[in-house]
């Protein structure tokens, strides 16, 4: 069982069900269905989301950042991001590209391993062989 999981059943004071959870979500404006907050209280979860964890914080009554440090995320600012006065200035493709930088940066990476100069030289092979099957000269000296 994850330590969210272990954390949300202590919080439970009232041992609600997760149905009950759900309904009292929804009855503060948030949407948690309650196979969701059943996995979530069963440790059969992968990463929360933000809503999912302010869901809980507010039908349980526990702090933002502790539900987060259960979940091994950033715990120290709780509240919503919000860009300088100045991003009123940028255009509707310049948020686009804002909100794509800051998804980005929340991303977990694919793989932790790092690259060797193994693998970049067979992705070169592997690139020159496609190029020469399709007609394509290779380049010089390789």
């Amino acid at each position: 069982m994850s330590a969210l999981s272990e954390l949300l059943q202590a919080e439970n004071s009232k041992g609600l069900s997760a149905r009950a959870i759900s309904q009292a979500a929804r009855g503060l404006g948030f949407t948690l269905n309650h196979d969701t907050a059943a996995r979530y209280l069963r440790g059969e979860h992968g990463k929360p989301d933000e809503a999912t964890l302010r869901a809980f914080s507010a039908v349980l009554g526990t702090s933002l950042a502790k539900l987060r440090r259960a979940a091994s995320l950033p715990a120290d600012v709780t509240e919503p991001y919000r860009p300088p006065a100045e991003a009123d200035r940028l255009n509707r493709r310049q948020r686009r590209a804002v909100d794509e930088v800051i998804r980005a940066m929340l991303q977990t990476p694919a793989t932790t391993e790092p690259v060797t100069d193994l693998d970049s030289r067979r992705a070169r092979q592997s690139t020159r062989g496609k190029a020469a099957r399709r007609g394509a000269a290779e380049p010089p000296g390789r």
